[in-house]
């Protein structure tokens, strides 16, 4: 589906960004493993880039378009959720299928410091990679239990080492892409900390720096949002696509955030016109600096 704009250099960047999609989806597919490679030399992936270069959008979207599994670990996620998630990732797949593991905001998650960035290290090492959660888990088992989620508390406990009431969850059958914004080969960036062992990090995984100028990014939005829904329960027309692409092109230098919209943002556009029809365009103003 493509949205007629009335100027002519919307067009082309319309264009652009189809093609810029394209080039995103083909990094994201020999990542996720979708495009097989007759030989790996790392299993592990990360993209760097400002927000906005379409990161964890096109990740998630190629995965669910392949039917791939996958968990998304995310910041604010504490030590037992991520444990919880990996287990259950781990514990469901079949046969000789691999588990993706998408760490996004991993500049919280995985390079907020070295304590954390080292137990990655151990989830992601060439040999024998594993999760260990030392702490017991009894408690946990017993509230999914209570809850009915006996099967997911069975899933779990498979990984309890013995002698222990911890988990250890071996990752041999994990893949990882890791989204962050900073830009990990430039060492004045990266805390000093953590420089010598970003270098290592770096060394075992593909890495990828996206970036974009503005139009470009305008141009991949357009694209995205002409052929998608931002959201299930309500069905935006072409008009009304039409008038947030407009908004974001006339506006652009004018948002809040210096690496100006994302597909998140996009979506606060059209959260405001939805849900208030009548006073979005305020809201929206409200949106730019």
């Amino acid at each position: 589906m493509t949205i007629k704009f009335n100027s002519a250099v919307q067009t082309a960047y319309l264009a652009q960004g189809e093609i810029r999609n394209e080039q995103l989806k083909s990094i994201v597919r020999d990542a996720t493993g979708i495009n097989q490679k007759l030989v790996y030399a790392t299993m592990h992936t990360i993209l760097s880039g400002a927000p906005g270069v379409g990161k964890t959008y096109t990740t998630t979207a190629e995965l669910e378009a392949n039917n791939i599994p996958y968990v998304l670990i995310t910041a604010g996620m504490t030590e037992i959720e991520i444990t919880m998630r990996l287990a259950n990732g781990i514990g469901k797949l079949k046969g000789d299928a691999e588990l993706v593991v998408v760490v996004d905001d991993a500049d919280d998650v995985i390079f907020g410091g070295l304590k954390e960035l080292n137990r990655w290290k151990i989830a992601t090492a060439d040999m024998n990679p594993y999760w260990s959660y030392p702490k017991d888990i009894t408690n946990t088992l017993t509230k999914l239990e209570k809850a009915g989620r006996d099967v997911e508390a069975q899933r779990i406990a498979k990984f309890q080492v013995e002698g222990s009431l911890g988990l250890e969850i071996p990752l041999d059958r994990a893949r990882f892409i890791v989204l962050c914004n900073t830009d990990l080969e430039d060492t004045s960036q990266v805390k000093k900390t953590l420089r010598s062992s970003v270098e290592a990090v770096l060394d075992r995984f593909e890495y990828e720096r996206l970036s974009m100028p503005w139009q470009e990014k305008w141009g991949w939005l357009a694209h995205v949002l002409c052929n998608t829904q931002p959201f299930d329960e309500v069905t935006l027309s072409d008009e009304d696509k039409k008038e947030v692409l407009n908004f974001l092109y006339t506006n652009w230098n004018q948002l809040k955030s210096e690496t100006g919209a994302s597909y998140r943002f996009v979506r606060k556009l059209v959260d405001d016109m939805i849900n208030y029809p009548d006073v979005y365009g305020d809201r929206w103003a409200r949106r730019l600096k």
